[in-house]
């Protein structure tokens, strides 16, 4: 591929293992702006400056998740990062003795859409109260764990539509700040620890239409005064059953069928579910 200057899409797809090494010419295309890489292939950072890069999606060592390298792609509006643990002899056993702390991605300011996943065993993590790009209008976060203060600063993007937490908050209280998730639309939130649920819908979730509930295995109602006018589906899978009702309890006090429920679980009637699968792409 190094040899075609025009190339602007290169994507390599594959999930599976051993992880392969691609050589740095993956880089060498001046006019690349779009590379996307499977998780089973990893590339070292460019050495240059890739100012034509829009989409990257690639396996990355926590070493380099850092300014310097980001810096590399002033342009860049989709990134995607799957950490995997880099081995070295100086890691004890295969891991650092301490997590790897990646760097703040306020700088990245030209980003719409940002995925982070931690993969397992990988020995990463964000900082406290990560900063994120303003302009952001996507964000998932998968295997990391933040807390209660991070996900109040990620409330205050001020352009946030679509928010994935995907195993991320490992808390047992999420209390909303005040005036956050003004713009949000999607919210998946995956939080098996989760016991208490706290937030303001006339005040937090005003633009909110699709709400996706995952292993909220301790999580037994919806937050109390929660209303959603303008909410469209609730869709839940493998929650705990006091929250299945408290949502199918939702339905009947919006006293129409504009708010459609999705129970993803063999125990429940088929019956019960009035839509489809509900999903939006990163």
């Amino acid at each position: 591929m190094s040899n075609n200057p025009n190339l602007e899409t290169f994507v390599v797809s594959g999930n599976g293992a051993p992880t392969v090494h691609l050589p740095s010419s993956v880089w060498k295309p001046p006019y690349l702006k779009h590379l996307e890489l499977g998780n089973s292939y990893m590339v070292d950072p460019p050495c240059a400056d890739k100012t034509n890069l829009q989409t990257l999606s690639w396996v990355v060592r926590p070493l380099h998740c850092r300014k310097q390298v980001y810096s590399k792609f002033p342009d860049i509006k989709n990134l995607k990062i799957l950490l995997k643990d880099d081995i070295e002899s100086s890691h004890i056993g295969g891991r650092c003795s301490n997590p790897i702390i990646l760097d703040h991605f306020d700088y990245l300011k030209a980003v719409e859409k940002l995925s982070i996943s931690v993969s397992i065993g990988c020995n990463a993590a964000l900082p406290e109260q990560c900063m994120y790009p303003s302009g952001l209008e996507k964000l998932k976060l998968s295997g990391t764990n933040i807390s209660e203060r991070d996900l109040n600063v990620i409330a205050m993007l001020p352009q946030l539509k679509v928010l994935k937490l995907e195993n991320a908050f490992h808390g047992t209280v999420w209390e909303v700040a005040e005036g956050g998730f003004r713009q949000l639309t999607f919210l998946l939130l995956e939080a098996k620890e989760l016991k208490q649920w706290v937030a303001n819908f006339r005040e937090h979730f005003k633009e909110l239409r699709n709400l996706v509930l995952r292993s909220c295995n301790c999580l037994e109602q919806m937050p109390k005064g929660f209303t959603g006018y303008k909410l469209e589906s609730i869709e839940l899978e493998g929650c705990h059953s006091s929250l299945v009702a408290s949502a199918m309890q939702l339905q009947q006090k919006r006293r129409s069928k504009d708010l459609e429920i999705k129970i993803l679980d063999p125990k429940y009637d088929e019956s019960l579910n009035t839509h489809t699968h509900t999903e939006v792409s990163m």
